[in-house]
């Protein structure tokens, strides 16, 4: 379902290497679980106010595994031990510069999070099924198709929506395009 994450991340020429994790709590079936989703501070630089998964730049040596994880625990405290890796997604590219590896992550056991709030306003979940029915639609822009996928009154899209699509298609509940 998911391919095997590298252990390095080789971006094309002008991006840089970046890694996210997709956290999935689910105790059993992929599909029946929930989603964890930030939403970035609204003081950052780039994207301010966007729901995004955690993430970021490769710090030098770093391989994608490492920095999602490592991420995921300065954005919200979800600590490495509680995340079973199960693979990757292939790379996303970000209008920011970035080659995006999304590195998929099973959380059986839901854990306290606390946000960053120098990175992290909020963090929510959203149920994997609800997120199948969603009427998802892709916009043409900057040249590329971005998805957008409407949940109880927001607006996930960008490089997550686009993650959130091709996850999706991997558990068979949509056409990846």
């Amino acid at each position: 379902m998911f391919e095997p994450v590298p252990k390095r991340l080789n971006p094309p020429p002008g991006l840089r290497p970046a890694a996210v994790l997709v956290p999935v709590w689910a105790p059993g079936e992929l599909a029946a679980g929930e989603l964890l989703f930030t939403v970035r501070a609204p003081h950052l630089p780039h994207h301010r106010g966007q729901i995004s998964f955690p993430g970021g730049q490769l710090e030098p040596g770093e391989g994608p595994e490492e920095a999602a994880l490592r991420e995921a625990f300065e954005e919200v405290r979800l600590a490495p031990e509680r995340v079973q890796v199960l693979g990757a997604l292939p790379p996303v590219l970000s209008p920011a510069g970035f080659w995006v590896l999304p590195v998929v992550g099973q959380v059986s056991a839901p854990a306290e999070l606390v946000p960053n709030p120098e990175e992290v306003a909020e963090v929510f979940f959203a149920p994997i099924p609800e997120l199948r029915a969603a009427r998802a639609w892709p916009e043409w822009r900057r040249g590329r198709y971005v998805w957008h996928y409407p949940w109880r009154g927001r607006d996930i899209w960008g490089v997550t929506g686009n993650i959130l699509h091709e996850f999706l298609a991997r558990l068979g509940g949509k056409e990846a395009e």
